[in-house]
């Protein structure tokens, strides 16, 4: 043996094992750093997540996979099952983030919130004046004072710690449910055996009955149910819409769009988070609401979202008086599609428009 070479404890086949899967892990690590690095060059500038915006999307889900994680092992723990760690690792290593779906809501929640604080938070011209959900929380018809106040109501549940669980639509839910469910699964591993396959299953089919059960209660569902009490006059919507923006009561302005352009909240919500806000101008300028309306609507937006084009925007606003009111109205009735329809339409045009 050569000098000063160290001398093998309990021979060579002691710990190559282990030496081999770490080497096979090192190998696998850099293949995917290489596919991260690759997929990381090829997005454009545009398209990058500021680092504040990429730390939310990241703490929510970080907080709503806890409070799964929560949930579930509340639920098996009378089964005698050991405690189990984090999932949110294995989750990460088996793909779940890259789910476009889910990636997209936890975008949309957390750059809805930032619009939302970038919002002044009192009416300019009345900063005493009670704000619009109040105000309708004190009306004299029942419909309307019932529906503001169960909004109130969601709004207070959802920054509760146990509603992290419930901040996803049903569908994206229930999923998360069972890749939460199967990442538990994978931690016991032979510390437990179908019983703990038994008991995450009946405890995730519980979980969805709870969140079916809660979806009426929530934020969004809410502020719809208020948008159709409200039920503004075709003269009315651009000052409620106002109101609803100036007030930072962003889901039920929304939910006053969805309901004013008979589109699917998600849409609406989306035309709202467009940078440019050429879509929402147009949706605007098609639902024929004053121009000076549709022009404080981009002031306050700009406001509140430093990175939008305040110039920009007053262009587009002093052109939309030349734009043909069919054109606008042709893309209100593309939105009024089925998503998953136009999802299609796109993927057969090579991701654009059709």
């Amino acid at each position: 043996m050569a000098q000063g070479a160290p001398e093998p404890r309990g021979g060579l086949a002691t710990g190559a094992p282990d030496l081999l899967a770490r080497a096979a892990a090192a190998e696998m690590h850099g293949r995917a750093l290489d596919e991260v690095t690759a997929r990381d060059i090829a997005v454009p500038d545009a398209l990058r997540l500021d680092e504040r915006t990429r730390a939310g999307v990241r703490l929510r889900l970080e907080q709503i996979v806890g409070a799964i994680e929560a949930s579930l092992c509340r639920a098996v723990a009378p089964e005698g099952f050991p405690g189990l760690g984090a999932t949110l690792p294995l989750l990460h290593a088996a793909g779940l983030p890259a789910d476009p779906a889910l990636a997209g809501e936890l975008l949309a929640t957390v750059r809805l919130d930032q619009l939302a604080a970038g919002l002044p938070h009192h009416a300019p011209e009345d900063p005493a004046r009670p704000s619009l959900l109040n105000r309708l929380a004190e009306h004299p018809a029942p419909g309307l004072s019932e529906a503001a106040r169960a909004l109130l109501l969601a709004e207070s549940r959802a920054r509760s710690p146990e509603a992290g669980r419930w901040r996803l639509p049903f569908i994206l839910h229930a999923r998360l449910l069972w890749w939460v469910a199967a990442a538990m699964r994978e931690q016991a591993g032979t510390l437990a055996g179908v019983a703990l396959d038994a008991a995450l299953c009946a405890a995730v089919r519980e979980e969805c009955a709870l969140a079916e059960r809660a979806a009426p209660d929530q934020v969004e569902a809410a502020a719809a149910r208020l948008a159709a009490a409200i039920d503004p006059g075709p003269r009315e919507w651009g000052r409620i819409l106002l109101e609803a923006l100036r007030d930072r009561h962003l889901p039920l302005f929304v939910a006053l769009l969805a309901r004013a352009a008979d589109i699917e909240f998600p849409e609406a919500r989306a035309l709202l988070l467009d940078p440019g806000a050429e879509r929402l101008l147009l949706v605007l300028h098609a639902l024929e609401l004053p121009r000076e309306n549709i022009a404080e609507l981009c002031f306050l937006l700009c406001n509140a979202d430093p990175a939008r084009d305040l110039a920009g925007l007053a262009d587009a606003v002093d052109t939309l008086a030349a734009v043909d009111m069919g054109t606008a109205r042709d893309l209100l009735a593309l939105l009024r599609l089925p998503p998953e329809y136009r999802a299609v339409r796109a993927a057969m045009h090579g991701g654009r428009a059709p």
